[in-house]
């Protein structure tokens, strides 16, 4: 699903220390804000440039005009620390745990075998997807890599004079999923769970996403074939262009592994911070059992 495979793809950086900006801790853990604070409260305050033991320092608090902000910053983050001191040391009554994802007080989300429950289910779900989405694609419609097509540019300003046959170059197999399937009825659903469907095809020294316009008639397993047309999710881009017909038919061979596996991953991920209510009430747990 899309906030499964972005998430792998993500650049975030390491979190740092609001403070010093070590990655090894936070602001409340911060050891450097005591040795500050005991060189900026003294009469007259002094800058602690070059005579602290830990030697983290913003680099930018070395520069005069910003240290009135670093005097700032230091009360700040010693008024934290001295607050989670406070609180740590009266104590804090906790609430009674309850599991995350079934809200029951008897278990929590490691232990919930109503999690694991589902997390099956949806992965039984999505091997009969993909193994649906192989029928109706690869043995059906013969498209897959090396398969050649004909194609022609789609009707809208951004697109390219195409009109020609192109070769299948590449599908994002390890991404997809019964999220590329657009739900019974159309309804909208949140972004972050849908994936889109990525075929690639290049004519002549060009590279074009393909789209799925013409492909109303493919099994109804996958579609409706109605004025929707197909009810997979593609990915667009400027360079887009419609498929005519398959030419000749690419059936790469089944790779059951790939069935079997089911992006159990992205499952697992998908329960790790959602609630059971949460998959009810974005329409998840529907788009599963449309695929049981």
């Amino acid at each position: 699903m899309n906030i499964y495979n972005n998430q792998n793809n993500s650049t975030r950086s390491k979190s740092r220390c609001s403070y010093c900006r070590s990655d090894r801790h936070n602001a409340t853990n911060c050891p450097r804000v005591a040795e500050d604070y005991a060189w900026f409260t003294q009469s007259p305050p002094v800058i602690p440039i070059g005579i602290s033991a830990t030697p983290n320092t913003c680099a930018w608090y070395k520069d005069p005009k910003y240290w009135g902000e670093w005097y700032n910053n230091c009360m700040v983050a010693h008024a934290k620390q001295e607050k989670a001191k406070k609180l740590a040391s009266n104590g804090r009554k906790r609430s009674a745990s309850k599991c995350g994802f079934c809200g029951s007080t008897d278990h929590n989300r490691r232990n919930c075998q109503e999690m694991v429950a589902y997390i099956d289910k949806a992965h039984k779900a999505n091997q009969n997807w993909r193994r649906a989405f192989y029928n109706t694609y690869v043995m059906g419609l013969g498209l897959s890599e090396g398969a050649l097509v004909s194609v022609k540019a789609r009707a809208t300003w951004r697109s390219p004079e195409v009109d020609g046959v192109g070769i299948v170059t590449s599908i994002n197999w390890d991404e997809i999923s019964m999220f590329c399937s657009k739900p019974r009825g159309h309804r909208w659903v949140d972004s972050n769970y849908r994936q889109k469907l990525t075929v690639k095809v290049r004519v002549g020294e060009e590279e074009y996403f393909l789209a799925d316009d013409e492909m109303a008639h493919i099994d109804d397993k996958l579609v409706h074939t109605n004025n929707w047309g197909s009810n997979v999710w593609m990915a667009y881009g400027n360079f887009t262009v419609n498929l005519v017909n398959v030419l000749s038919p690419s059936t790469t061979p089944l790779n059951e592994e790939w069935i079997e596996e089911g992006h159990r991953k992205s499952l697992e991920f998908l329960t790790k911070k959602r609630s059971l209510e949460k998959l009810d009430s974005d329409g998840v747990t529907d788009w599963i059992n449309q695929w049981l």
